[in-house]
């Protein structure tokens, strides 16, 4: 299935309740320009006889970056746990968003959508993450030249099994519209 296109990055506040897991306080990440996921694996080999004889390898989790053309600022409080600061500057005020030592990340879930080609038929793709932790993305500034070069935010964090009984932790699906695919984002995320 070749995907063409990224869209409606959304993430939510995890929630576990005794193993019950749900999800608040869903927002719009940004304008969706990148996503990646990377599993790992915990991998183990058995060498009886000189020779191979059993090998194991069982998810335990991954990597998972975000691009987008800019992260709201609902969606740093959500995700790093960023605090608002307002100074006096001039004869108005400007509010700012605070990192800290003290800060805390929140768990939450991420879903998102992708076009893409199903023998010759155009699909959505539609993919959860059950349980991510994200740090503040890195900034990278340049001065501006005989070209234009923009530099949006990504940011990365990692993913692990959720809580309940399945461990869950990738959850795919494949939707026949993009109101569909819409639906699904918007229904994993409660």
């Amino acid at each position: 299935m070749p995907q063409f296109d990224l869209r409606g990055i959304q993430v939510a506040r995890y929630v576990n309740t005794a193993g019950t897991i749900t999800y608040t306080d869903r927002q719009t990440a940004g304008d969706a320009m990148t996503a990646n996921l990377e599993m790992r694996y915990a991998e183990g080999r058995l060498y009886a006889e000189s020779t191979l004889a059993e090998f194991m390898k069982k998810a335990t989790g991954g990597s998972v970056s975000l691009g987008v053309k800019y992260l709201p600022d609902a969606v740093q409080k959500l995700l790093f746990g960023s605090r608002e600061k307002t100074r006096t500057v001039g004869s108005g005020s400007v509010t700012s968003l605070v990192l800290g030592a003290k800060t805390d990340s929140a768990y939450v879930g991420v879903a998102f959508y992708a076009p893409d080609m199903v023998d010759g038929v155009e699909k959505y793709t539609c993919v959860k993450v059950a349980k991510c932790l994200f740090g503040p993305p890195s900034m990278s500034l340049q001065t501006a030249g005989e070209n234009i070069q923009f530099n949006t935010p990504t940011t990365s964090g990692e993913f692990l099994a959720d809580d309940s009984a399945d461990q869950d932790m990738i959850e795919v699906a494949i939707c026949d519209t993009e109101e569909q695919a819409i639906a699904w984002v918007a229904a994993v995320l409660t």
